[in-house]
């Protein structure tokens, strides 16, 4: 097959993909030895966009694959959602890992060279992608309520948020009051303090189980946690986590040594906004945990 029969094809596949997403979610370009498109794919079922450039060689599709690039992701549950006061919108953190990539390479190689010439293979490809982002990415998350006067303020009995019941779909014995704190927000990126009461491991573990059944929560970037705890014997029990943001557990650890509580744990809960924050993300986690411990009371209360 020649390079005029290889052009034909191409052009083919680019009218058929223009047909089935439109005109506007294709953006043409003109490249020496071959031709290059950017396509805005809707991933439907995840209420988002992958960004992808495509390139053809001008030996496509009779003796080599196309190539793509990805360019980056759009929540579209975030920009088509109205927003109303008193809520805090979190964006999802919608990524595409070299881990990814290697395995999208390899996809499209593996369609092109069961069927090697005979067939175009973007659209195929573009739905195995469509299931695959589904399998990886999180759902979009729900609003952020924030109270009505602006402060945060302790559960109540008969009305609390998922977020910060005690114990309802928990051991009850094990798992304490957890207060939530007001939300901190820069540059889409939220940060959302939760502190807690505890006297044992057992109920540190419970305190992380009931956070990680309110769906927002447990689909956030991450979810940083430290904890003192007295001993009975008079010893001091501490650990902390990152949960992927490197040093980030020791911070909040060094926070709760400088504040001298004892039987406090901390979790904050971060949801990426898109844009890297630096340094100043740890400046918010631990301003995040400070807030909770103050509106939650525990650093004016004996906690033993």
């Amino acid at each position: 097959m020649d390079i005029v029969d290889n052009r034909q094809r191409q052009q083919d596949e680019l009218v058929a993909l223009e047909a089935i997403f439109g005109e506007q979610a294709i953006e043409r370009c003109n490249v020496d030895g071959g031709a290059s498109f950017v396509l805005h794919a809707p991933i439907d079922s995840m209420e988002a966009q992958a960004d992808l450039r495509f390139y053809f060689p001008e030996s496509y599709p009779s003796n080599s694959p196309p190539i793509f690039e990805w360019i980056g992701a759009r929540d579209m549950s975030s920009e088509s959602r109205p927003l109303q006061a008193g809520f805090i919108y979190p964006n999802r953190q919608l990524l595409f890992t070299s881990e990814m990539t290697e395995q999208a390479n390899s996809e499209i190689h593996r369609m092109w060279s069961e069927d090697v010439g005979k067939d175009v293979v973007i659209y195929s490809w573009l739905a195995w992608l469509n299931d695959y982002l589904a399998e990886r990415w999180p759902l979009p998350l729900d609003p952020i309520p924030l109270p009505k006067d602006g402060k945060a303020k302790p559960p109540a009995a008969a009305d609390q948020p998922s977020a910060n019941i005690a114990a309802e779909q928990s051991d009850s014995s094990l798992a304490p009051a957890i207060f939530t704190g007001r939300a901190l927000e820069m540059k889409k990126s939220v940060f959302v303090g939760h502190v807690a009461q505890v006297k044992t491991a057992g109920q540190v573990q419970a305190v992380q189980s009931t956070l990680l059944q309110d769906k927002k929560i447990a689909q956030a970037t991450h979810n940083i946690m430290a904890y003192r705890i007295r001993l009975e014997n008079g010893s001091l029990s501490q650990d902390n986590d990152d949960d992927g943001e490197t040093a980030a557990g020791k911070r909040l650890a060094h926070l709760l040594q400088l504040l001298n509580v004892e039987n406090i744990m901390v979790v904050v809960t971060r949801w990426y906004g898109g844009t890297h924050l630096g340094p100043d993300r740890f400046k918010l986690i631990n301003n995040a945990a400070r807030l909770a411990l103050d509106e939650s009371g525990l650093l004016k209360e004996p906690s033993n």
